[in-house]
């Protein structure tokens, strides 16, 4: 038994990336574990867009600390968002800036990073419009990829278990049920 924290960022409720977070959460509850869901658009604990004042430290507000404590517990935690412009979507990006913060998620150590959320997996899985192959062709792919892994994950001393990009979404749902039954090997 893990605990599994799952932060969904798209603003569609009925969206198939959410579709996909609660397959993935109906199967890992199914498996035993303790789960954990965040709809970053719909939490009670919404983030105002990060600011800061000194790079030094940061305000630990009270979502801060709940974030926080969520993602302290978490031995895997697992990421679905649409890929939007090359990335992901700002809802998540300032999840990483306000939560990930110097002290908790890293320090450093003679002017070198130093992950601090170690012994914890991440999984990546994310929608694309266009069919996976124009992605791959053209490097998104790896690049997104690359970026959560370099970026974020290895940086914060975690480990990316798989990174899950799913094309074609947006025709006719014709590989809906494809994706949904795929999820299954993912937990």
């Amino acid at each position: 038994m893990k605990n599994v924290l799952i932060i969904v960022s798209h603003p569609k409720k009925d969206s198939l990336t959410m579709a996909m977070a609660h397959q993935f959460k109906k199967l890992s509850e199914g498996s035993g574990n303790n789960i954990e869901f965040i709809d970053l658009y719909k939490t009670k604990h919404q983030q105002s867009f990060f600011s800061f004042e000194n790079t030094n430290s940061t305000d630990i507000t009270p979502e801060v600390e709940y974030f926080q404590n969520a993602i302290s517990k978490a031995d895997e935690i697992a990421f679905f968002f649409p890929y939007w412009w090359g990335s992901f979507p700002a809802i998540l990006k300032n999840f990483f800036d306000c939560n990930f913060s110097k002290g908790f998620a890293f320090k450093y150590v003679n002017s070198m990073p130093k992950g601090l959320l170690t012994n914890k997996k991440v999984k990546i899985f994310t929608t694309t419009g266009a069919p996976k192959f124009f992605y791959t062709l053209t490097g998104a792919n790896s690049r997104l990829k690359n970026m959560i892994k370099k970026q974020i994950v290895e940086f914060c001393g975690m480990k990316l278990d798989s990174c899950n990009i799913y094309g074609s979404v947006n025709t006719k749902n014709k590989n809906i049920t494809k994706i949904l039954n795929d999820i299954k090997n993912k937990v």
